[in-house]
């Protein structure tokens, strides 16, 4: 599996090397060549990995890490503490950098690579969360095509890299993932009980950090377009103040029983001429359509004193005619002006007091483009970071670009003018709405991501140590029955030292023990038993019948002897029992009841004569005494018994 891996990553960094040597104005020109670079690099890193070990993949990835923290670190800074503008001015003095996106990957290729950088650094380890690691990385390249392929990518923000990029990286976390899954199958339980919930706040922190950037999106176009708005509707309220103006001059002058003189003329337009700096002359045209007063009288102006407005072949000839004819309001709309700009010609009948006959019309040429510096002076928007374009019909009457890169939102606002449209158009450069939007939407991915990699490490951690002590307690309770076992055997075997197992009476060496540890008792007696003719009983029954009768001796023997008797087998068909604390007359009693006990236990000869036993006894009753010497006296007895005919008690008296 490593070879294949380490296949799969050679030709990634093969395939990222010709990207960057065959076609590099593309990348740059996609703002991208940080993420070819970065990405190029990490592959080494990995490659290093699996051909040299983690001490050379360490080396290489390391800075790697770095550069890319400092990048999410640009994505996070308050505005406040450094602005998007100061940081795009540091990195464009740099040789052949253009701004700060020309040095940082996009954000979900920043994190993909952070995750994939993060795996390799923590050795693939599932205890260090690389499990989570790759499959954050999986997820988040599935939110970066999401991204292209719904054409969210239109954000001051950049967001997501290009097709190539995502397909290079998409085969660095195969191969990364095909040369570590078969090492992580002793603890594929706990790293499945861990992904679960990781995963899971993974997708919310996914969910929310696109909520989050859409909202902010929307409320910074919502700005711009109430700016464009408002500068829509500055312009409407300034051309309608300037159409009372000129109503108001053509009723001053329907009040007068004569023409105007030239000084009255000049005296009054020049009032309006100065509220108005955009009409570019205000004419006074006769009844038959000769202009011949114009103010202000520059050269352009003079120029036109004497001619016949309706005899020239302008656009504005029938609004005049309506001016002059019908008595009524006339504007040519929006039409080149003989001063070779875009503008509007009002026509304003002036009329007899009586207002029975058109003694002549005022004319107020507008200038569109002056109009337009007017309203770009007298603007609060920031010139230097917003462009401003005023259209007519998409005809741009006037423009006002900036020199920084355009943002991606153009807004528009229509304001009508009869049958054209005045087209008022702002674009908010990238670093300037950049400087503007919240880092919100970051933080609360970065920090969902955080809680993610920490949540995985916990819920691992506590899964493995359950499954360690669930093992300990496995091998303890093992253990305990092993000890039970052994105890028992033990017991079994101290038992078998100290009993006799067909009879299950103490044996010789237990009755020895017992009688050393008794001798200091006095009166002690010691009964020495024998079955009379136990030979017979195997030879003619068998030994089966000899086994039983020396299991029903023993039965009878326990329930013949007093309380505290130590009754063992001594050898053979012989039995002894120890009576402390009994004198010998009272061990003849004892003795006696011993043999009926016998003669009537059942057993029989195979000629039908019963079982008996004979019996010596031995007593002690003052003095030292030596156990070997007790049962030697017993067994003198016993002898004795023997030799006068068996079935019978011999007591041996007390030494000398």
């Amino acid at each position: 599996m490593s070879r294949i891996a380490l296949s799969m990553t050679l030709l990634v960094i093969l395939l990222a090397t010709a990207g960057l040597i065959v076609d590099p104005s593309m990348i740059q020109d996609q703002s991208h060549s940080a993420s070819w670079t970065l990405l190029l690099l990490t592959g080494i890193g990995q490659a290093m990995w699996y051909w040299r070990g983690v001490r050379m993949s360490v080396v290489c990835l390391l800075p790697v890490l770095a550069i890319l923290l400092l990048g999410l670190a640009s994505y996070l800074l308050p505005e406040a503490l450094i602005s998007y503008v100061t940081l795009d001015q540091w990195a464009s003095w740099l040789p052949g950098v253009q701004g700060l996106d020309d040095l940082r990957p996009p954000l979900m290729e920043l994190l993909i690579l952070l995750a994939l950088t993060g795996g390799l650094l923590g050795r693939t380890r599932a205890s260090l969360a690389a499990p989570l690691l790759q499959a954050l990385a999986a997820l988040l390249l599935v939110t970066e095509a999401l991204l292209v392929i719904t054409d969210e990518i239109r954000s001051p923000q950049n967001l997501a890299g290009t097709p190539a990029s995502m397909l290079l990286l998409a085969l660095l976390l195969v191969a990364q993932f095909v040369g570590v899954v078969s090492g992580w199958r002793h603890t594929r339980i706990s790293i499945l009980r861990s992904l679960i919930p990781s995963l899971a706040l993974v997708l919310v922190s996914l969910f929310v950090w696109n909520q989050q950037r859409v909202y902010v999106d929307q409320q910074l176009q919502d700005e711009l377009q109430g700016e464009s708005d408002r500068l829509a509707t500055q312009l409407g309220a300034e051309i309608t103040a300037h159409l009372e103006a000129v109503r108001r001059f053509a009723s001053f002058w329907s009040l007068l029983e004569e023409a105007p003189s030239a000084e009255e003329w000049e005296r009054q337009a020049a009032f309006y001429h100065q509220d108005f700096s955009y009409f570019l002359n205000i004419a006074y045209i006769e009844a038959d359509g000769t202009i011949r007063l114009v103010h202000p009288r520059d050269d352009s102006n003079r120029a036109i004193i004497g001619i016949n407005a309706l005899d020239v072949d302008r656009p504005y000839v029938d609004a005049l005619a309506k001016a002059l004819s019908d008595n009524q309001e006339g504007h040519t709309g929006v039409v080149p002006l003989l001063q070779g700009m875009p503008g509007m010609i009002y026509y304003l009948p002036i009329t007899s007091p009586d207002q029975q006959r058109v003694t002549g019309a005022a004319a107020m040429v507008l200038s569109l483009p002056v109009l337009a510096d007017k309203l770009y002076a007298e603007t609060l928007l920031d010139r230097k970071h917003i462009r401003m374009r005023f259209a007519v019909d998409g005809d741009t009457i006037r423009d006002w670009p900036t020199s920084e890169s355009p943002g991606p939102w153009t807004t528009l606002s229509l304001l009508a003018l009869d049958e054209q449209e005045l087209t008022v158009a702002l674009n908010a450069s990238t670093g300037y709405l950049l400087g503007l939007r919240s880092r919100q939407p970051v933080a609360s991915l970065s920090i969902g991501l955080l809680l993610a990699y920490l949540l995985y490490m916990v819920v691992f951690g506590h899964h493995r140590m359950s499954v360690q002590h669930s093992s300990m307690y496995r091998s303890n309770e093992e253990l305990r029955r092993e000890v039970r076992h052994r105890t028992e055997l033990q017991r079994e075997v101290e038992w078998l030292a100290g009993h006799d197992e067909l009879t299950l009476l103490p044996n010789r060496r237990l009755f020895m023990s017992t009688l050393r540890e008794q001798q200091e008792c006095r009166p002690l007696s010691v009964l020495l038993c024998d079955i009379d003719h136990f030979k017979s009983i195997n030879d003619q029954l068998g030994h089966q019948a000899g086994d039983e009768a020396l299991r029903r001796f023993a039965r009878v023997g326990r329930l013949a002897m007093p309380e505290g008797v130590v009754l063992a087998r001594y050898g053979g068909e012989e039995f002894v029992a120890l009576l402390t604390g009994v004198a010998a007359d009272e061990a003849v009693e004892i003795a006696e009841s011993l043999r009926q006990s016998v003669m009537n236990c059942g057993v029989e000869h195979a000629d039908g004569r019963p079982m008996t036993v004979s019996i010596g006894i031995a007593s002690h009753g003052a003095g030292d005494l030596i156990a070997e010497d007790l049962l030697h006296r017993a067994d003198l007895a016993l002898y004795r018994a023997k030799r006068q005919g068996r079935n019978r008690i011999e007591v041996c008296g007390s030494p000398a």
